[in-house]
């Protein structure tokens, strides 16, 4: 009969525990979500609508020396990319750009600026590609948010968080920059190539050829991940005295913006003449859209932590009373 008993109140006691382990289990997964929240907070999605990004970039610079030249990487160890909507008027962009010089510091990122052109009166940067690139990839988000497709300043972080104006929504926006910065890409297996086989500095013409492995998402193995490469040419830094922001030199310009057609392939392209100086490069720049089918659960969020505490309590009586007859 002792030993009965002492089942008996042990059964009690595990029935009592189990569901509060359970509850303290889902509000910490309820903290988690929710700090996560938080953060994502800081940014707008950049891509409303569809789930994508930049994968990374591979960058080549372009001198009247160079004949040719080859990059391989894997995704994993691609370059970071940080895209800026800018103009040479933009006094608010000044800001932007000292926020983001002290968010990256040392690491290592591709920055890359894109212009105002269309019915633009004094900025002498962009063209029509460079708004084709910034529109079709993120003219969506900035409409949603702003009623216009274009707006400057705006600061996208791996093709995936955007940030508009300078208004920040932390403590300040270099804080909002550095923790965009630190979320990362998403991160995929496979590997990327650039190569450069021949370019004539006097015509500015250039042969180059570029692959793309198709990607596998190590979170799913029916990824259906959709790349898209593009070949961008940028300015390291180009002078423009009569900018009336009062910058001067103008950095990371945006010249042109290739599409290029499928994940490999051999071409020609027209090389733009630098602004001033011998200081072009070359970027194969990787974007990703549809990482395929998502996770079929969500953790559950505080709202719903509290209400399923609730019903446990109520249960918890009637339980223990069954098990004690």
């Amino acid at each position: 009969m002792t030993r009965k008993h002492s089942i008996s109140q042990y059964s009690g006691i595990g029935v009592r525990i189990t569901p509060l382990m359970l509850v303290a289990l889902l509000l910490a997964a309820s903290t988690q979500a929710a700090a996560t929240s938080e953060q994502s907070s800081m940014w707008h999605d950049a891509r409303t609508g569809r789930d994508g990004g930049v994968l990374g970039a591979l960058e080549m610079t372009l001198t009247n020396e160079t004949t040719e030249g080859e990059i391989t990487l894997e995704y994993s160890e691609m370059t970071p990319v940080i895209e800026v909507y800018t103009a040479t008027w933009c006094l608010n962009c000044v800001t932007t750009e000292h926020a983001i010089d002290e968010a990256v510091g040392d690491s290592d990122v591709i920055r890359i600026h894109y212009h105002r052109h269309r019915a633009e009166p004094e900025d002498p940067f962009g063209n029509n590609a460079t708004e084709h690139r910034w529109e079709s990839t993120y003219g969506g988000a900035s409409t949603a948010e702003t009623g216009m497709s274009r707006v400057a300043p705006s600061t996208v972080f791996d093709g995936e968080r955007m940030h508009l104006g300078t208004s920040p929504s932390s403590s300040s926006l270099v804080s909002d920059y550095s923790t965009s910065l630190n979320a990362g890409q998403t991160s995929f297996t496979g590997s990327a190539r650039l190569t450069v086989t021949s370019y004539d500095s006097e015509t500015r013409l250039m042969q180059f050829s570029w692959n793309a492995s198709q990607p596998s998402d190590p979170e799913s193995e029916d990824s259906t991940t959709i790349l898209t490469a593009w070949l961008l040419f940028v300015e390291d830094s180009a002078s423009f005295p009569d900018g009336s922001n009062g910058m001067g030199d103008y950095l990371h310009v945006l010249h042109d913006a290739i599409e290029l057609d499928g994940l490999g392939g051999t071409g020609l392209a027209q090389v733009p003449t630098a602004w001033d100086g011998d200081d072009v490069s070359v970027i194969l720049l990787i974007d990703w859209t549809d990482r395929g089918p998502q996770p079929c659960c969500a953790l559950p969020g505080p709202g719903f932590a509290a209400v399923l505490l609730c019903f446990l309590t109520a249960l918890l009586p009637s339980r223990r009373k069954r098990l004690s007859t």
